[in-house]
């Protein structure tokens, strides 16, 4: 299976340091030319940057942003969705407004916490609490319920907790 990242993932998981999930649990990670400067270009020196720029096992390539999605989603979303949907891949971004785009298209979507709870049951995490507490102090915003909800997931937490 192909993934197609957006640049909210990529940084959060490149900067927690977990970065070689997305090559253990898809055949190809794809991205968009956009994002990927996004985050190694105008992101340069900030979360996730160097580790993207050093995982030469990502392909990126060149994809023109979707113009009819131009007043809805930023460049990047506007970029891997078409491309997602090129490729038949699975789309891996946060946002919500791109989320819906992608449904209402077709696509099958991951998020960040997604990847977390995949890694988790392949058996290529040990534990989702302390990576997803490393992207929470990285800037990442995931409210108590939703973090409550993926431990329990996970099958760290109770379905108690708040």
């Amino acid at each position: 299976m192909i993934v197609v990242p957006d640049a909210g993932p990529l940084i959060y998981i490149a900067g927690a340091g977990q970065l070689d999930l997305l090559r253990l649990l898809y055949a190809d990670v794809v991205v968009p030319r956009i994002v990927y400067e996004e985050v190694t270009v105008a992101g340069a020196g900030l979360t996730g940057s160097a580790e993207v720029l050093a995982a030469g096992w990502l392909r990126v390539v060149d994809h023109a942003a979707d113009p009819t999605l131009a007043g809805r989603l930023d460049a990047g979303e506007a970029a891997a969705i078409p491309l997602a949907l090129e490729l038949g891949a699975v789309l891996l971004v946060d946002d919500g407004e791109a989320r819906t785009v992608a449904a209402e298209r077709g696509l099958m979507v991951i998020g960040t916490l997604g990847v977390l709870l995949a890694a988790k049951r392949a058996g290529h995490l040990t534990a989702v609490a302390p990576v997803l507490d490393r992207m929470v102090h990285l800037g990442m915003f995931v409210g108590a319920a939703l973090r409550a909800r993926v431990l329990v997931l996970a099958g760290e937490g109770t379905a108690g907790a708040s």
